[in-house]
């Protein structure tokens, strides 16, 4: 792959540079070379990471301690950095393209992603939609092509070429619950035939209404650039599916199943053994002593110095005195 080229759908990589708007945040390098926050306990140096960098490795999901291949030297913002997972790696390389490096503007990140085209374009349309702005629009328009060596037109077409692959494959999803939803109504009169237990027409319709709302919310969310709604309203999408479908044989969550064993009506009580086993002592035998009601209630005003009221008149026999000073 060329050092300046640009490569945006690709079935293997992809090569993207970013224009860096803000220096911070400051972060720790440890003993090997990895980047910690700043709050971890030892460090050898620090750098500052930036705004896009910031953003890209909260985009990327789960993942390890991203390795530091080149640390920092003076220059706290040039450096090289690798994150990665079981299927993707990135590498960030960044430096300054003009004006020495005196400004946070004047440093880009040149982006090398390695992985499933699906994967890479949902990551550059998660990054974009986080920073919302366009990332591949420069401070320097002169400089910024002279160091990437390639046109504003290529960089745009990188860039939006990624954006647009991972909106088509959303909208496809989105397009196979109105399938799944179609085909799952036109199967009504079907269930309603066979019987099945704990299926009921109005409801399952209710619950296809619903799925119906969300997925219309979760195309919304995709016009917004907001993919994490739009993951949220197709799982509850296929939630109210699942309720209406009596052949998945799941009718009930787990929470309402837990509710049900806690109602009285659902648990089988024997009462003739509960009679058995409980003692209600209505009358007490005749030959148990009871005790007179005036004692039970007077010993509410009893005090410590009543109990000890009598004990020095008691006869103490008396220790006789021996002098030890006469001798014999």
């Amino acid at each position: 792959m060329e050092g300046g080229s640009v490569v945006g759908v690709n079935a293997t990589h992809s090569h993207l540079w970013c224009q860096v708007k803000r220096g911070k945040p400051e972060m720790k390098i440890d003993s090997d070379n990895r980047l910690r926050h700043m709050n971890w306990p030892e460090g050898v140096s620090t750098l500052f990471l930036g705004d896009l960098a910031d953003a890209l490795l909260r985009c990327f999901g789960a993942h390890e301690p991203p390795i530091l291949t080149q640390p920092p030297g003076f220059d706290q913002q040039k450096w090289t950095m690798v994150v990665k997972d079981s299927t993707m790696r990135v590498e960030v390389k960044s430096r300054s393209y003009w004006g020495f490096g005196l400004f946070d503007s004047c440093f880009l990140n040149e982006l090398i992603i390695d992985g499933p085209l699906e994967r890479r374009a949902r990551f550059i349309f998660d990054l974009v939609a986080s920073l919302g702005r366009n990332p591949w629009e420069p401070s320097f328009g002169i400089m910024w092509r002279k160091a990437t060596k390639a046109s504003g037109n290529e960089h745009r077409e990188a860039w939006g070429g990624l954006v647009k692959y991972a909106r088509e494959q959303m909208n496809e999803e989105a397009h196979k619950y109105v399938q799944r939803l179609e085909e799952l109504e036109g199967k009504f009169d079907e269930f309603a035939e066979e019987g099945f237990n704990n299926w009921n027409l109005s409801a399952a319709k209710d619950s296809v209404e619903e799925a119906r709302k969300q997925i219309e919310m979760a195309r919304n969310a995709l016009h917004d650039n907001n993919a994490a709604a739009f993951e949220r309203a197709l799982a509850r999408a296929e939630a109210a599916l699942i309720e209406a479908d009596p052949t998945t044989e799941v009718t009930r969550t787990p929470f309402q199943e837990a509710d049900d064993l806690l109602l009285e009506s659902a648990l089988e009580i024997d009462e003739e053994m509960l009679e058995e086993q409980i003692l209600v002592h209505e009358e007490l035998p005749e030959d148990v002593e009871r005790i007179p009601v005036e004692v039970g209630t007077a010993t509410a005003d009893v005090t410590a110095d009543d109990l000890l009221d009598g004990l020095d008149d008691e006869p103490v026999d008396e220790i006789p005195f021996v002098d030890l000073t006469e001798s014999e």
